[in-house]
């Protein structure tokens, strides 16, 4: 087992927990138990580490942060090379299976809640905008108090998705909390996953991102977070393609209304 993470751990990148059992000739449990010793969380919090640790940094992009007297030229090189490396290093690092699942939990929802507050909020409304455009029952909700209120009124039937960067900002955590009470499901986007948020999430997709001195709520994990998103909703667009393509046709019908000829 440890000789597949030591030796070979470009490859566990790719693997699933499944994969990474069968090459390494052990069960799949033997797999989460090494992962737990070592001191992670589970499989995907070690991937998550190995992902960090061998991403290669772009070209263009040196390590360096924005300073002061830099030219428009550089902070542009830098700004733009930091944003691309954070995705690539999310890339490295998100499951496919679990963006799968997400997309199941949502597409099946009878209700969907997704929140997020401060400086997720303006993903939490992107996703809204997006989703909603397939014909879910989709609600944006930023507000502390009415998050934990609408959770509160969901059944197994529905679903909250949560946007957050750090993971232990208390009004996401406590929102999940109340909806898993409810018997609904959780999604979580967010760049930590020992975070108070993902241990309370049924489906973790992983962002990375590092904040920078000039940029300590770096755009760059919203550009990751909103990648997530948009991953989402072409998945769920595939699954439910006649559902979005009516909802489509509703929506352009009455946007039409709407231009100046």
């Amino acid at each position: 087992m440890a000789d597949l993470f030591l030796n070979h751990p470009a490859k566990v990148l790719g693997y699933t927990v499944a994969e990474a059992a069968a090459h390494a000739k052990v069960s799949e449990a033997t797999v989460i138990r090494f992962c737990r010793t070592l001191g992670f969380e589970g499989y995907q919090d070690i991937k998550f580490q190995i992902a960090r640790e061998l991403v290669v940094p772009t070209r263009s992009f040196t390590g360096e942060e924005v300073i002061e007297g830099d030219s428009p030229g550089e902070v542009m090189q830098k700004v733009f090379a930091f944003n691309v490396q954070t995705l690539q290093e999310t890339l490295e690092v998100l499951d496919a299976q679990a963006l799968e699942r997400a997309s199941d939990i949502l597409d099946k929802a009878a209700k969907v809640i997704v929140i997020g507050v401060g400086t997720s909020g303006a993903n939490v409304q992107d996703a809204y905008n997006k989703l909603f455009r397939l014909g879910l029952n989709v609600v944006a909700q930023s507000d502390s108090h009415l998050q934990m209120m609408e959770a509160s009124l969901l059944g197994p039937d529905g679903a909250v998705l949560a946007i957050t960067h750090s993971g232990r900002t208390r009004d996401p955590v406590e929102t999940l909390a109340v909806a898993k009470r409810a018997g609904a499901k959780t999604v979580v986007i967010t760049s930590n996953p020992r975070s108070p948020v993902a241990a309370q999430a049924d489906v973790v997709l992983l962002t990375s991102s590092r904040e920078t001195a000039f940029r300590g709520e770096a755009i760059a994990s919203r550009l990751a977070q909103m990648s997530i998103v948009d991953a989402l909703y072409t998945l769920i667009r595939i699954k439910g393609r006649g559902r979005a393509i009516a909802a489509e046709k509703k929506i352009e019908a009455v946007i039409g209304q709407k231009q100046i000829l």
